[in-house]
């Protein structure tokens, strides 16, 4: 490809991959690849709301200074001059760290986490802040402070959440590379609603060096186009680290690069079409059997199997709950701050004032009785096979489905958190769609470190069998 030939629309389109092997041959240059995202995020974000700040200065300034070092024969990687999106709820020294509250509104950041920090040092440029819902307290992305953060292949659905805004951007590559947060489900979730890869690995892979009430639920990983281009990622922000405050790290870290390429032939893999939970949507459930079909084609024997556990979701809400009345007290001091809140948010807070020592250290065992059910299912299989979510992207603006009887955000997202609780890598690959054209996605995860089962069987999948993404925001799912 000539320069003459590398249109904005083409670099508009590319991943990480791809355009360091332009910056490395001179055809492409991170300058005008920077403001490429710029001018996707100008021409898209106002019908999808996935961004809540923009550093267009200081990325421009990043931006630059790659395009010496390519020049110079000195690139710090693949990532240098990679545009980099990262979540509200990660400071950023310099940027608004708002987590999506109006009780933040003026907060800046005055640090940044290590995830952050390795994201600078391989030469990434960070362009913005995605959405978040406040303090990242559910499974899609709308407040009272961000507004409704919607799903690019049908406007009037919802993104998913946590990490809404950089599935959104993922999907509309405004921006290259998104940072993501994962504490019962909040890559996969919207990875899941707006048919993009996203992956929560292994707890401790990456380091956690920011306290959370959550504690080792809560996971950082990327969202991106391929999977190709998170293995990219993880290669810059994985390994050991003095200052890592719980989880353990394997002390060598592979090259995920090379990890993705070494095939499934031989994999053994458990189907579970629904975790004994019921209530998959007769087009997820197709979608995953069409999924498990056609890895048996790529030489993974494939086996329906039963849930290997019972249902965690108790215990997970007692932790869940607790931690977000933490989180809500530490900001929220008056009765006023109290009613600026997210309505969803409060209700969950009081409810977690009311769980007792006991019931939270109850809530424990049960999460240790899983990591034992789920250790001992992979004795016999590499990977868990399941729908990442039994449904395709409820309506925007909702917390709940209509007429369910359904009492929180949790008891509609079944399958992502049990890997939360086990620590365990699980992704979200795209493999269909329904009949109203909304993405579906399948979920793998795999024993604790065993990151590359999970990567080598998505980037198979997609390899064989890749999905569209939107060309624009649709306002119409047809």
């Amino acid at each position: 490809m000539s320069v003459d030939a590398t249109t904005k629309t083409d670099l508009g389109e590319m991943g990480a991959g791809e355009l360091s092997r332009l910056y490395a041959s001179g055809e492409a240059s991170p300058v005008e690849a920077v403001r490429t995202s710029f001018e996707r995020i100008a021409r898209f974000d106002g019908a999808v709301n996935a961004f809540v700040h923009l550093d267009e200065t200081g990325a421009m300034e990043a931006a630059h200074a790659s395009e010496a070092r390519w020049k110079a024969g000195e690139p710090r990687g693949p990532l240098d001059g990679a545009a980099v999106t990262i979540k509200e709820l990660t400071p950023v020294e310099g940027w608004p760290w708002r987590r999506g509250s109006a009780l933040l509104s003026e907060v800046v950041a005055g640090h940044e986490i290590l995830i952050v920090e390795r994201l600078r040092a391989a030469g990434a440029v960070l362009i913005g802040a995605t959405a978040s819902p406040e303090l990242g307290w559910k499974g899609l992305t709308h407040g009272p402070f961000n507004g409704n953060t919607v799903n690019p292949w049908n406007t009037s659905r919802a993104s998913g959440g946590s990490s809404g805004g950089a599935a959104v951007a993922a999907a509309l590559n405004m921006g290259t590379l998104h940072e993501g947060s994962d504490g019962a489900g909040s890559i996969r979730i919207p990875g899941s609603f707006c048919g993009v890869f996203g992956i929560k690995p292994t707890f401790g892979w990456i380091p956690a060096d920011a306290p959370s009430p959550l504690r080792e639920l809560a996971h950082r990983g990327p969202l991106t186009r391929s999977v190709a281009d998170s293995a990219l990622f993880l290669n810059a922000v994985t390994g050991a680290s003095p200052r890592a405050l719980y989880g353990d790290c394997p002390p060598s870290v592979p090259d995920w690069t090379e990890i993705i390429a070494g095939g499934v032939n031989g994999l053994r893999v458990g189907l579970c079409l629904d975790l004994g939970q019921g209530g998959v949507e007769p087009d997820v459930r197709a979608a995953i059997l069409r999924t498990a079909e056609r890895l048996a084609d790529l030489g993974v024997r494939v086996d329906e199997v039963s849930s290997p556990f019972a249902s965690p979701l108790e215990a997970l809400q007692t932790i869940w709950f607790a931690a977000e009345s933490a989180s809500v007290d530490a900001i929220a001091k008056t009765e006023a701050d109290r009613a600026a809140l997210d309505p969803g948010l409060r209700a969950i807070a009081d409810k977690g004032r009311e769980i007792s020592a006991r019931r939270y250290i109850e809530a424990l065992a049960t999460r240790a009785e899983l990591k034992v059910a789920m250790a001992k299912f992979h004795t016999t299989y590499d990977a868990l096979l399941t729908p990442t979510m039994p449904r395709t992207a409820l309506p925007a603006g909702i917390d709940l489905p209509h007429n369910e009887g359904m009492s929180d955000w949790t008891e509609w997202s079944p399958f992502t958190y049990p890997f939360n609780l086990t620590g365990q890598p699980a992704v979200t690959v795209p493999c269909g769609f329904d009949a109203g054209g909304l993405p579906i996605g399948a979920q793998f995860a795999a024993a604790r470190f065993r990151d590359e089962v999970v990567l080598r069987l998505a980037a198979a999948y997609q390899g064989a069998h890749p999905e569209p993404f939107p060309d624009m925001p649709r306002d119409d799912a047809a």
